[in-house]
């Protein structure tokens, strides 16, 4: 029997003491199906850092040391994997990202890519010219570049080895049959400032008497709380196995996020899973996550008035909400983890045997 193919796995896992975002998640649960599977061997380089109380500048130093952390790990467990993995966010594909491609070069072993959130366009573009032009040369010219969303894969279609590779989600949510109409709306997110909260704070007044607006999620410096808003209620963070009991005891999810690093939100997923409908800002490529009339309502990013007469129509129509609800169940559905996974790992098998297929992902959500 042939020994299974071992692949490097380098991105950020789950930190306690820091909020947790989309990018540690996906990469933890990454590792975690790889692990379940058995299909592959592997290795992991933990690339996660506390962010708590840094910013701008004072990072830096950080952040060079754990790159340096990182390309000292590449070079000691690489040779013995058959190829590497970057899981980054925009902004590590951009700063790290050739030089992790240089230390799997350096071991000589297939590079791939996958970049998690929704601006890499943005970012690229900020970037000065050498900048993007090393990028393209080395970690974005790589055989499989995984990106979150099809907007993306439009943008730099250009790269041969880009591949659209959606979020996925689990979730274990009882079945409950939602009649409508919306009473009690939920607001799960870190509490920032882009991600809306202050827009669906205000928002929030407009509600009848009888309903609220529950926010869920760790509290970000910045983020503007303050105010008397009767129908909003404050909760905290969600542990994960709690997010299912959460989910069950509200109606629909309000996402009216600017946040320029969107891409296909796991909360989103999660939500329509339970079978809620979503309230979405009709945001970068939230779009093609959240179809209106379909299994959500779409409103202008940072539109208060436009958020609030949102959440009235789920409160006054319940047809509405029913068919809103029946649809996001159906497309929490086609975001489940399982034949994604599946074809991903597949994928990885082929880099580890120099052998990557240029042909797309199945469209498995289509």
């Amino acid at each position: 029997m042939n020994a299974k193919e071992r692949i490097l796995l380098v991105g950020p896992l789950p930190r306690e003491g820091t909020p947790i975002g989309g990018t540690q998640v996906s990469f933890g649960e990454l590792v975690r199906r790889v692990q379940a599977s058995g299909r592959l061997a592997y290795e992991v380089v933990d690339t996660s850092r506390p962010v708590i109380g840094r910013t701008g500048w004072s990072r830096a130093p950080h952040d060079v040391r754990v790159l340096a952390a990182t390309l000292r790990a590449i070079a000691r467990v690489g040779p013995r994997c058959d190829a590497v993995l970057f899981n980054a966010s925009s902004g590590g594909v951009m700063k790290a990202g050739p030089f992790v491609w240089a230390a799997a070069q350096a071991v000589r072993r297939p590079f791939g890519l996958r970049v998690f959130g929704g601006d890499l366009d943005l970012r690229f573009a900020r970037e000065p010219a050498w900048r993007r032009a090393t990028a393209e040369r080395t970690c974005l010219s790589a055989p499989l570049v995984l990106l979150q969303t099809k907007h993306l894969c439009r943008a730099f279609e250009r790269l041969g080895g880009a591949h659209w590779l959606p979020t996925t989600r689990d979730l274990v949510a009882p079945s409950i049959e939602r009649t409508g109409p919306a009473r009690r709306f939920l607001f799960l997110s870190q509490l920032k400032r882009e991600k809306g909260v202050r827009e669906a704070l205000t928002a929030s007044d407009a509600l009848a008497p009888d309903s609220t607006l529950t926010f869920h999620g760790p509290t970000i410096p910045g983020a503007d709380l303050s105010g008397d808003h009767a129908r909003a209620r404050f909760a905290g963070p969600v542990r994960p196995d709690e997010l299912a009991s959460v989910l069950a005891r509200h109606d629909a999810l309000v996402f009216p996020t600017w946040y320029e690093g969107e891409g296909m939100p796991g909360a989103v997923i999660e939500a329509m899973q339970a079978g809620l409908p979503v309230i979405s800002s009709r945001w970068r490529s939230l779009p093609e996550l959240v179809e209106d009339g379909v299994n959500g309502l779409l409103v202008p990013p940072r539109d208060v008035e436009a958020l609030g007469a949102a959440m009235r129509r789920l409160e006054s129509d319940p047809h509405l909400f029913r068919t809103l609800a029946r649809g996001a169940a159906e497309t929490g559905d086609r975001f489940r983890g399982g034949p994604w996974h599946a074809e991903l790992e597949q994928r990885l098998i082929d880099l580890c045997r120099g052998d990557c297929a240029s042909a797309p992902f199945a469209e498995a959500v289509a």
